[in-house]
């Protein structure tokens, strides 16, 4: 329990995200492995899911309560924000396996779960970087999460093209299609990470 005397390390919260954001891709790849359903995996991700929210809350309490920051109060704030957004994906995601009823995990899904892990990988380094004040090195993270975007969009586009050069049942289409999309939102949230530690490097450096 924290004292009113002890300051609050921002920079240590913005690293706990993201190794939490880490475990959620840890767990979403172990899910589209295929070895049990997806569904299986719905309450751990929602564990992490809400896990992140409280970080994420408890960020925004306390830039509310203090003047000095280590970094541009806006900086933290977005870092916080985009950070949560892959989390949630990530959440968002497996919850569509659900209540869309699907029931098996294809390659696509396998890939987009390696790039989702990879990049938070790569998040989470670049914020240790970001603690440590080597502002040069992050780049060589955020061009890698800028390389498993492009790899994202692909998987979405080939995964659609695939579904509408050999299609099935049109529901089942349906589902697919979603599924995909949103996985590509995801790994879009990644790279608003990135672009906001690429921002914070011209500034910083």
């Amino acid at each position: 329990m924290l004292t009113k005397k002890e300051k609050i390390d921002f920079l240590k919260l913005l690293i706990e995200a993201a190794e939490n954001t880490l475990e959620g891709a840890r767990v979403f790849h172990e899910a589209m492995k295929g070895d049990k359903p997806p569904t299986n995996y719905l309450r751990p991700l929602k564990q992490l899911e809400d896990q992140g929210d409280s970080i994420i809350h408890r960020i925004f309490q306390e830039l509310n309560k203090v003047f000095i920051t280590p970094l541009d109060r806006e900086d933290i704030m977005e870092l916080a924000a985009k950070l949560d957004d892959v989390m949630d994906g990530i959440e968002a995601t497996i919850a569509r396996f659900d209540y869309l009823q699907i029931d098996f995990t294809n390659d696509y899904m396998r890939k987009f779960s390696e790039v989702l892990l990879d990049s938070c990988h790569h998040i989470l380094d670049s914020f240790k970087l970001l603690s440590q004040k080597k502002y040069m090195q992050i780049t060589e993270h955020t061009v890698q999460i800028n390389q498993l975007e492009n790899e994202g969009d692909r998987l979405m586009r080939e995964g659609i093209r695939e579904i509408f050069t050999h299609p099935k049942e049109p529901y089942h289409d349906f589902k697919l299609k979603e599924l995909y999309e949103r996985l590509e939102e995801t790994t879009d949230a990644c790279e608003d990470v990135a672009d906001i530690l690429d921002s914070m490097v011209l500034r910083y450096a």
